[in-house]
């Protein structure tokens, strides 16, 4: 690759704390350098805690392209600010407790590469979508139906450079959910990319936290959801598979972890309240009958992915 070309990829990485975890991510990036070049890839590190502590981690690595930023930019605008400091050609939104499988770096850079054209928008989710597969999708109404929720997934979120640049100084950001912001401002692409290959590896995050999840998801999220479907980006049907799976496959879970076991300290207040701003009471109590068996469903979506990571 010639000096002068910007690299294929950065990976924007937003972070508050969490030193050991961002250490632990940016050593699974470099330990996978087999058959990529420097030049190809960079590591930008977005870091809005006051007193800069990211950045001792940062000066440890010794990699020309590895770039650290100190930002007043405040809670999860960051993973918007983060995305600014790029040159890659793709932006690779990444969450700073995700790292990298061996063998992934080498096939992003591939991945980038073969649609570097079309420049389709690229999605990752990492086996959860359960099937393991590469598809690509000829419609925005499409492409949200297959990925449904997950399109709130900051680490699976990803843009063309020149496709933010055009969005950047226009577009209205969610505060809680500037990633499926910027993915909704991409509905009049041509082509639409879910790599639901098993590639990272998300570290354990104790004691998570810190704001109302409930409220973000059930209020925030739909809400941004909505909107798609009253400008006609989506379908009722693509609509209605989202709330679903998000109510009975994500805050039943969340509702199991936060309220019942308590193995986190997300806030529990106004719970119904929040819920039943886009559902039913119907719904909201059936969603909680559900969060008793979320466990089950979550161990045999584990014993799933674990299986796509053991066969590709």
């Amino acid at each position: 690759m010639s000096k002068a070309q910007k690299p294929f990829l950065s990976f924007c990485i937003p972070t508050y704390d969490r030193l050991e975890i961002l250490r632990n991510t940016i050593e699974s990036i470099y330990a996978d350098l087999d058959g990529v070049d420097l030049d190809e890839f960079e590591v930008i590190v977005s870091d809005n805690q006051l007193d800069q502590s990211a950045k001792k981690v940062i000066e440890k690595f010794l990699f020309k392209n590895l770039f650290y930023f100190s930002t007043d930019c405040s809670g999860f605008l960051n993973s918007f600010n983060v995305l600014k400091y790029g040159n890659g050609q793709f932006l690779k939104l990444h969450n700073n407790y995700t790292k990298l499988r061996k063998g992934t770096l080498k096939k992003m850079i591939a991945e980038i590469k073969e649609n570097i054209s079309a420049k389709g928008l690229i999605f990752y989710t990492d086996g959860l979508n359960q099937n393991g597969e590469i598809k690509k999708i000829n419609s925005f109404n499409s492409f949200m139906y297959e990925l449904s929720y997950f399109s709130s997934w900051s680490t699976g979120f990803g843009i063309w450079r020149d496709d933010f640049l055009k969005v950047v100084e226009s577009i209205k950001i969610d505060k809680y959910f500037p990633q499926t912001s910027l993915l909704l401002s991409q509905s009049k692409k041509n082509e639409y990319i879910i790599n639901d290959r098993p590639i990272f590896d998300n570290q354990k995050i104790p004691k998570k936290g810190g704001y109302n999840i409930f409220k973000v998801f059930s209020v925030d999220f739909i809400s941004l959801i909505e909107k798609c479907y009253l400008s006609g980006e989506i379908n009722k049907d693509t609509l209605r598979k989202i709330k679903f799976n998000l109510l009975y496959n994500y805050l039943s879970v969340r509702y199991f972890k936060t309220v019942i076991v308590r193995v986190d300290n997300f806030e529990k207040s106004d719970i119904k309240k929040s819920i039943t701003t886009y559902y039913s009471n119907i719904e909201y109590y059936a969603m909680i009958m559900t969060a008793f068996i979320s466990p089950f469903k979550f161990v045999i979506r584990k014993i799933k992915i674990a299986l796509f990571k053991q066969l590709k």
